[in-house]
Parts: structure tokens; sequence; C-alpha cells
């Protein structure tokens, strides 16, 4: 079966000139791609190992699977309707490429998901042949998005950053974060903490003290120090108290 190629990321956005002259650009997709790969990795290393024999290890996997896609299915929808519409604003067009794979990745949920919902109600060897073939379809869903992220982190963001400065990228972060609800928040942010950066992970929760209110910081903080090690933990104490 053929598939449709995917965005290739041009050899000029692969150059160190161009990460060098935008080292202190917003990027808008940074942090949350890498939740969202944080996430993937994790989802495809637990349908990697599943026990069909475990009813425990069969539901777990498949909640952990639905929860992915329920957060790329999110995820598309607000780049489609807040950076997509930013990026064809300045640039009618540029987004048709991306536009595409979007509606691909949308079909592929769908079709994840009754693999999922396969899985789970088939016995036997037939549960095993199931559990493999959801294995290697989410191997390509995961492999894809990590292409197309990077593509977007780079010939989108070009994009951006050649039309807006910081201060208007950061109002479209702001809108779509005022868009996602607090469970989805709540998932993000288990991923996120421990996916970014010592000084990622130190703005995160420079803005949350600074934006949200007090119960909201703690709860955050609270997650934070759940989810890190020792080490990392005492460098976000560290950030905090400067």
């Amino acid at each position: 079966m053929s598939r449709a190629p995917l965005a290739v990321v041009s050899d000029e956005n692969r150059e160190a000139g161009f990460y060098t002259a935008n080292a202190h650009r917003f990027d808008i997709y940074r942090t949350i791609h890498k939740a969202l790969r944080a996430m993937m990795i994790d989802s495809l290393a637990r349908a990697g190992r599943i026990d069909c024999d475990d009813a425990d290890s069969v539901a777990d996997t498949a909640g952990c699977i639905r929860d992915l896609l329920a957060s790329c299915r999110a995820h598309l929808e607000k780049e489609n309707r807040y950076v997509h519409r930013a990026l064809e604003s300045c640039r009618p067009g540029s987004t048709l490429a991306i536009a595409a794979e979007h509606a691909a990745h949308e079909a592929a949920i769908d079709t994840l998901a009754a693999r999922v919902v396969a899985m789970q109600t088939a016995t036997g060897d037939a549960r095993r042949t199931a559990a493999h073939r959801l294995y290697h379809e989410l191997s390509v869903f995961v492999a894809e998005n990590f292409v197309h992220m990077v593509s977007e982190e780079t010939t989108n963001n070009a994009l951006l950053w050649a039309h807006y400065d910081d201060s208007e990228i950061v109002a479209i972060h702001d809108a779509i974060l005022a868009s996602v609800s607090p469970s989805d928040s709540q998932t993000i942010l288990r991923w996120m903490i421990p996916a970014v950066s010592p000084d990622e992970r130190a703005r995160l929760l420079h803005a949350i003290r600074h934006d949200a209110p007090v119960a909201v910081f703690d709860g955050v903080r609270a997650l934070a120090d759940g989810l890190l090690a020792d080490a990392d933990r005492a460098k976000l104490d560290a950030a905090l108290a400067a």
C-alpha cells in the first residue's frame, strides 16, 4: 500500500545557522511537542510489552493509548484553529501540506482507536494478533508524527518568526492555553514536566506561579515533585527560589 510522502524539512532549516539565529525566539511548538513525543514513546513501549493474558495489562495499555489519541486529536485541532490561521494570514497556502498531514493523522487516530477496541474485545490468539497489529500501526503513527513535528518546528516556525514578533506569537500561545480544559491541561503537564529541560521547566513553573491562582500552582508543583528525579527537583527548587 503506497503512502503519501511526508513533508520534508528543508536543508535551509536544518543548517546550524537556523538554530543559532533563532535561539532566543519564542517557540510555540517546543514544549508541547516534547510532551507529545514522551507520551508517544511511552504508549508505544507499553504496546510492545503488553501481556495479552493479563486483563490489567490490556486495560492499562488500552487506556494509555486512548489518552494519547485524545491528546493528539486535541493538539491537531488547536494547531488548525490557531497556528494555521496565523500562518495563512501571512502567507496564503502555506499550510496546505501540513494540513493534509493533519487530515491523515486524524484518520489514523480513528483507525488506531478501532484497533484498541478490537484488541480489548478479542481473546486468546486473536487478541495477540490484534495487539501486534496495533503495535505496528502505532509505530507508523509515532514515526510519522516525529517527522511531522520537526517540520512544524522548523519550516512553520521560520514563517512565524519572519512575520510575527515574539509578543504576537505568545498571544497565539496564550489563546491556545486558554482554550484547554483543566483535565486536558493536567494530562499534558503530566508528560511535559519531566520531558522538558531544567530551564524550560523553570520557566513553565514561573509562568504558572505568575498567572494562576496559588492553589493551581501548588498543585502543579506537587505534580512536579512526584514526577522528577532528585537532581531535577533540586534544580527546580533553586530556580523557583531565585
